[in-house]
């Protein structure tokens, strides 16, 4: 996968948990075009999934004690409530995700940040 694939991935992703915080019926929100990025909607919900599993592990820490983990659960679970009504409605449909077709302007691409560039006598120098 090439970086620009992986970021469209990640854009659409971001796009998909901000349609689906708006509209908490776990419907997953689809866009013909991903497609080609996820093979179906079956792929986007997998990819969410592990997303899901990703952010799990890398925020809940079973060594910094019951009370400290039940809040990180507790923000967690908070936070990412669209994501997980998609995954349980996925769940309790066997797998076959509820699909809300987007239609309509897709929201305005961020716009891109300059690379700041370093000189060192008068050769450009990338920051360490």
């Amino acid at each position: 996968m090439t970086w620009n694939e992986t970021h469209a991935r990640t854009r659409i992703i971001r796009e998909v948990e901000a349609a689906a915080a708006t509209d908490m019926t776990g419907a997953l929100p689809w866009r013909d075009e991903w497609n080609q990025y996820f093979h179906g909607p079956r792929g986007l919900v997998a990819a969410l999934r592990s997303r899901w599993q990703h952010m799990c592990e890398a925020q809940l820490d079973v060594q910094d004690g019951e009370d400290q983990f039940d809040d990180a659960c507790i923000r967690l679970r908070r936070t990412q409530a669209a994501v997980l009504a998609i995954l349980q409605r996925t769940d309790a449909t066997a797998g076959d995700p509820a699909v809300l077709p987007l239609t309509g302007p897709r929201p305005a691409p961020s716009p891109r940040r300059a690379r700041r560039r370093f000189h060192l006598h008068g050769r450009p120098v990338l920051p360490a």
